[in-house]
């Protein structure tokens, strides 16, 4: 495999051309469209997705939810600010984070959010800034969480989120990810009952978005990039559909998966 350089993705993208909020209609969104054939550019909109599906065919969504996983709140003896970011779950009240500023927070540290009503000490420390906090609080994490929280945004998006649902796909159910699965949230639910309408199976894994989102990538050549594990989930149902649907697909000489599972 040829070797692929980091400087090799690198691009020009005037910041005035990053849209700032989310369209009303989510099937609004521009889709690009590449002939596999002859390498031909066509410019649509997202709806035009349903012209590609057969009956038959396979689509593979992330029915993962995002969490309002970015906290702000302040080190108990010092009163520093401190950002935290939920990166996973690894026990009921452990979880995998990435702390700003990393360098003063240590292992033994304490954090308070909110008034008080969740606090979390540091129990170890992990690469590139990561640390392994432990977190107490009264009452549900996750409501607790959705109280305090913010939505982790990417950093180019400098507009306040009005409504956080629009940073969730229609079909979030499986709370886990920092980020969100983008390629499905231009997805909605009369899209998909179009889609099931011509016959093709729409099934659901979750993965749960991590570190590597985050994780700036320090070496030169990407081919020693170490993509950092994220947790994922396929039901003994989804598997027998989707392995239903290459055996047809052989028979067929067609065997077609479409997944919108990433960011």
């Amino acid at each position: 495999m040829k070797n692929v350089k980091v400087e090799d993705f690198n691009y020009e993208l005037p910041e005035e051309l990053i849209a700032q909020t989310p369209l009303l209609d989510r099937t609004a969104s521009r889709l690009l469209m590449v002939n596999r054939a002859t390498g031909a550019y066509r410019d649509g909109h997202f709806p035009d997705v349903l012209d590609y599906f057969e009956a038959g065919d396979a689509l593979v969504l992330n029915n993962t939810r995002v969490l309002p996983a970015r906290l702000h709140g302040i080190k108990t003896e010092s009163g520093g600010h401190v950002e935290v970011l939920l990166l996973k779950q690894l026990l009921d009240d452990e979880w995998e984070t990435l702390v700003k500023p990393a360098k003063r927070v240590r292992v033994g540290t304490k954090m308070s959010f909110g008034e008080g009503q969740l606090t979390a000490v540091c129990t170890e420390e992990l690469e590139h800034g990561g640390r392994k906090l432990k977190f107490s609080y009264e009452g549900i994490f996750y409501e607790v969480l959705e109280a305090l929280g913010e939505m982790p945004l990417p950093p180019y998006i400098k507009e306040q989120l009005a409504d956080q649902e629009r940073y969730q796909t229609v079909y979030a159910e499986e709370n886990g990810s920092a980020a969100a699965p983008t390629a499905g949230l231009h997805f909605t639910t009369e899209l998909l009952d179009a889609i099931r309408a011509k016959g093709v199976h729409v099934v659901f894994i979750t993965l749960h978005v991590g570190l590597g989102t985050f994780r700036p990538i320090s070496v030169e050549d990407t081919t020693n990039h170490k993509m950092h594990s994220e947790f994922y989930r396929m039901t003994e149902d989804v598997a027998a559909t989707l392995n239903e649907v290459k055996a047809n697909g052989k028979k067929n000489h067609r065997c077609r998966y479409y997944k919108y599972a990433n960011t």
